[in-house]
């Protein structure tokens, strides 16, 4: 076997399936850790690196950069430069070890995902493992296993991090559903019922805005569906709002649908006096930030230490922190960086665009409560969006 052909063999058998294994994974990494070696998705991740390294090596050729992979590259390494200034060096290494890592997973996915028929797998490969996830939320709550005071969650995630882990697998699902054969067209519907319900059992209003949000899909893909799919779009949001209403168990429904009281710290409950905090922490170092990684110790002084045992402040909002943690220059690099996933985007076949645009909206709308600038679904995300970019503006790059 001469080295294009153990390349080839290598890039189809060993690095594909293991990047399409970490990609499953993804949703529900935190419900299965490995003492001593970490989650599922740094069993998959490490040597799906190595084997897509190995084929780079073998054909002694890479994959011309864009311009989003080298803006993510330049963002992690201003949050290692921020260990020079950092509040705390130690929380700044971890995350920009961090971050380090999803660059290296944006290029392995840039690297290894070169066909329409691969994006459509790794985006199955998304689907099946979100409703992995909620069937794991299910069972929580068939065994009356409650996360939080009546919120249920796969083991291992905060309710309000599986709900939108789960809810942004709902346009991908109908996006496939659409396309697939008669397997996938039931598999990616099944799926997003299931995702649905377990945004409902997780009771995260957040997940629930995202999720009717993700139903926009239909609106703007109304003209490429045939039939039976827009019927069944419009019936899987029927269960949404019957959930909502109806079928959800009652504390559910009534967390869903009424707002805390004013006693209760308002919608926001304390965020509002973190995100003060947090726009002190910034004016105090407005160019640099905090370091990043440093939020919780930046904040500790005005806030003091956090009542429940082993819990940390967050931002509970991914812009504020790489806000305060970065500065106003690392915080231009995530905002071009974002920029320019917006205008690939926009750039993209109408089908493709209606998905994206939606699946990024939602992914903007559900971090404007939570600290997600450094999970893992993000950068997949934003990385199918250069793969897909490429397929309509890199075709020599194709490989069938």
């Amino acid at each position: 076997m001469n080295r294009p052909e153990l390349a080839a063999w290598l890039d189809r058998c060993v690095a594909w399936p293991l990047v399409c294994a970490f990609v499953f994974s993804i949703p529900w990494e935190k419900s299965l850790a490995v003492p001593g070696l970490g989650t599922a998705t740094r069993l998959l991740g490490g040597p799906a690196l190595v084997a897509a390294a190995g084929v780079v090596w073998l054909r002694r050729s890479h994959r011309r950069l864009n311009a989003g992979l080298v803006l993510a590259a330049c963002f992690a390494a201003w949050t290692g430069l921020s260990c020079l200034w950092s509040v705390s060096r130690a929380a700044t290494v971890d995350r920009a070890l961090t971050f380090v890592q999803l660059v290296l997973m944006v290029w392995l996915i840039w690297e290894t995902c070169r066909t329409s028929r691969r994006q459509r797998q790794l985006l199955a490969a998304y689907v099946a493992g979100s409703a992995a996830a909620s069937i794991l939320t299910l069972l929580r709550y068939a065994q009356g296993l409650e996360t939080y005071y009546r919120r249920y969650a796969a083991p291992g995630f905060d309710p309000n991090d599986l709900g939108l882990t789960v809810a942004l697998s709902v346009p991908p699902a109908l996006y496939l559903a659409a396309r697939g054969g008669a397997f996938m067209r039931w598999f990616c519907r099944f799926s997003a019922a299931l995702a649905v319900a377990a945004v409902l059992l997780s009771a995260s209003r957040t997940a629930l805005i995202v999720t009717f949000c993700a139903f926009s899909y239909t609106a703007l893909a109304w003209r490429g569906l045939d039939r039976a799919q827009r019927w069944w779009n419009l019936i899987l949001f029927g269960f949404l709002l019957c959930g909502v209403l109806y079928l959800a168990p009652p504390f559910s429904r009534q967390r869903l649908t009424t707002l805390p009281p004013p006693e209760a710290g308002g919608m926001l409950h304390n965020r509002k006096q973190i995100w003060k905090a947090g726009v002190r922490a910034l004016l105090s170092r407005p160019l640099l930030g905090v370091g990043a990684g440093a939020f919780p110790e930046a904040v500790e002084p005005e806030l003091g230490i956090p009542a429940r045992p082993g819990h940390r402040y967050v931002a509970h909002n991914a812009y504020l922190s790489v806000l305060v943690e970065c500065g106003l220059a690392g915080f231009g690099l995530f905002a071009l960086w974002l920029g320019v996933l917006a205008a690939y985007v926009w750039m993209l076949r109408p089908a493709e665009r209606s998905l994206w645009a939606v699946t990024l909206a939602c992914w903007a709308v559900g971090v404007l409560t939570l600290s997600w600038e450094h999970r893992k679904v993000g950068w997949l995300f934003a990385a199918l969006v250069m793969t897909e970019w490429a397929r309509c503006f890199r075709r020599r790059e194709i490989q069938e």
